[in-house]
């Protein structure tokens, strides 16, 4: 997903030029200055909240010890789940994913 938007105005276009030569982001910082980091573990275990400046991540990860097939006694089986939020992208949508996703 390397999409990058169009600039909408001249004055969009200006003000990022602006930004690139004075050295300064939107947000203030620096070009070489990192955005803030906050990890934070909650209080069921396996899940934790990321923050990158204003970006947030929510992750819970969760694990079942099951018997390997008999005809695979050293075989394991390995599943991921993802639910994406529609507020991360509007490619994403609400609910169980379609067929195609899985």
């Amino acid at each position: 997903m390397n999409h990058v938007p169009e600039l909408q105005s001249t004055s969009e276009a200006s003000f990022v030029l602006q930004a690139l030569e004075t050295g300064l982001r939107v947000d203030g910082r620096g070009p070489l200055a990192p955005r803030e980091l906050a990890v934070s573990f909650g209080a069921e275990g396996g899940s934790v909240q990321v923050k990158l400046g204003e970006t947030q991540v929510m992750a819970v990860a969760t694990a079942e010890l099951v018997e390997p097939f008999p005809d695979r006694p050293t075989e394991g089986v390995l599943q991921f789940f993802v639910e994406l939020s529609p507020m991360a992208s509007p490619a994403f949508e609400p609910g169980r994913p379609s067929e195609a996703a899985i």
